[in-house]
């Protein structure tokens, strides 16, 4: 059975990245974190600061608001992200253009110690050490994390140009 199917046996934390670049960000934020929580196997014990942050790669587009949480859960991978994709379609997340526009958009970016590839999901994430807008939320929340490779995500971001277009802000998405 693919790792991405199987159950932890027990609880574990994974980390979750989420994005907005439509219409009310921070309300988008806020409502997927309240979905998340209120699934069965999930629950979201710690969230980042909401960063402002440029879009990369897509279309001309807004500015995104960017968060990383931390979830301890008893569902697999592929169970996580499904509950991920349903937070997103309560939002009216539309999958049409690579890289567009979207009301929320949640990645999973760590989960447990675990490397997944599959079709579906790659965990970590593969651009996840190329991205300081998701990079700099996730060492908010999980400051000691480590990559499965061992390398740390403190060095990562290190490792990366400047990171002068990710803002913190004043608001904060709130644990449910």
């Amino acid at each position: 059975m693919s790792s991405a199917w199987a159950l932890p046996g027990r609880e574990v934390f994974a980390f979750l990245g989420l994005g907005s670049n439509v219409g009310d960000r921070l309300t988008h934020l806020q409502a997927g974190i309240d979905h998340l929580h209120a699934a069965r196997g999930i629950l979201v014990d710690a969230v980042s600061s909401v960063y402002e942050t440029v879009p990369v790669g897509g279309p001309a587009q807004g500015d995104f608001l960017n968060m990383a949480a931390r979830v301890a859960t008893t569902r697999s991978p592929r169970g996580l992200l499904r509950a991920c994709h349903r937070a997103e379609q309560a939002r009216h997340r539309t999958r049409t253009v690579r890289w567009g526009p979207r009301t929320l958009d949640i990645d999973i970016l760590l989960y447990d110690e675990r490397r997944i590839a599959t079709s579906r999901l790659q965990v970590p994430h593969p651009r996840l050490t190329e991205r300081p807008f998701a990079l700099v939320p996730l060492i908010e929340v999980a400051p000691g994390a480590s990559l499965p490779d061992g390398r740390s995500l403190v060095r990562a971001l290190a490792a990366r140009a400047p990171i002068d277009d990710v803002v913190m802000i004043g608001r904060q998405v709130v644990v449910p």
